[in-house]
């Protein structure tokens, strides 16, 4: 079984919203109810496209360069970001992810579904170009900001790297009958010392995903000490291997311990929650299993906040059956108290 974090951490808020994101949503348009499942997993509020933004120009376009030792023009790359999140603002506002055969793929950098357009909420104007301005604002910090070796900027930690291995999602590590997959943001290699990154976009810094990055460096060592020894290098040692979350709002960097004890604490986390998930991650098929045995929470703050609501109350009002028309009536009657 493939273990997911965040996977996990859906189906402990609500087993309705585990659903519709893991056993429902699809991205074909043969069955309109898996479609607009996958549209609302897509969707996103104003503040996580601003995050997203700034992840985007990090992880697909800054990284790339410093990969290749170029310097970056900032002010030219912050322009760039902003030409793009205008495209995504018309996609999402024309609704285009609502055409037949459109796909992630097709739309490339353009694609968004914004909840202010799926669902109708209210914004004005000053909120979309505030955004902008934020985006392009952060971009202009970026070489400011600290780094996880003392006395470098950021820019400097990047440009002076031996190796930088981004967006990994393909390495695993198998743990009992589980096989753990993270998605690694960024392994830095300079000299001996090994970190792994995880990039954060939120505006606080009070989360905690300590355990997500725990697994990513239990998934990293294992793979890289693999790499070493096919090579007949020298093979990492624990203590090569540093942990750290950096956040690309504000420059902020967490270290986490990466130690036998810590990981040791990761994998005990996974062990004594693969039943709770395994037991709701279903080898059927979609049209075989009953949405009335995913229960829903009884959070009302959990319920207030998700973005498969009025999916669900569509659904709880029909009798379980899904009328487009009739779900697109209810959003735009804001009946979703």
């Amino acid at each position: 079984m493939d273990w997911s974090i965040s996977k996990l951490l859906n189906l402990r808020q609500c087993h309705r919203k585990f659903y519709f994101a893991h056993e429902l949503a699809s991205h074909h348009f043969t069955h309109p109810v898996r479609r607009k499942a996958f549209e609302l997993t897509q969707s996103k509020s104003l503040k996580m496209w601003q995050g997203s933004l700034v992840d985007f120009a990090f992880s697909e376009i800054l990284i790339a360069m410093y990969q290749n030792k170029e310097v970056p023009d900032f002010s030219a790359l912050a322009n760039e970001i902003t030409d793009i999140a205008s495209l995504q603002y018309e996609f999402s506002r024309k609704q285009l992810y609502r055409q037949k055969g459109m796909s992630k793929t097709k739309a490339g950098e353009e694609f968004l579904v914004l909840d202010i357009h799926e669902r109708g909420l209210p914004y004005c104007e000053d909120d979309i170009s505030e955004i902008y301005a934020t985006v392009s604002d952060i971009i202009m910090q970026i070489p400011e900001y600290g780094s996880p070796e003392a006395g470098k900027s950021l820019h400097e930690y990047l440009m002076t790297s031996n190796f930088l291995r981004p967006n990994i999602n393909y390495w695993h590590y198998q743990f009992e009958d589980m096989r753990i997959k993270p998605q690694i943001d960024l392994v830095r290699y300079r000299g001996k010392a090994i970190h792994v990154i995880d990039w954060k976009v939120s505006d606080s810094d009070s989360s905690d995903y300590s355990m997500q990055l725990y697994l990513a460096g239990i998934v990293a060592y294992h793979n890289i000490k693999k790499d070493f020894q096919a090579k007949g290098w020298d093979l990492p040692k624990m203590e090569d291997v540093s942990l750290f979350e950096i956040n690309l709002m504000n420059g902020n960097i967490k270290e986490h311990a990466f130690s036998r004890e810590s990981t040791a604490a990761a994998l005990d986390y996974v062990y004594r929650f693969r039943n709770e998930q395994e037991q709701l991650s279903s080898v059927q098929k979609w049209d075989e299993l009953n949405i009335e045995d995913y229960q829903t929470t009884d959070k009302k703050e959990t319920c207030a906040l998700c973005k498969f609501k009025p999916l669900c109350i569509h659904l709880i009002l029909n009798n379980f059956r899904y009328d487009e028309r009739e779900y697109y009536q209810l959003v735009q009657n804001q009946q979703l108290a």
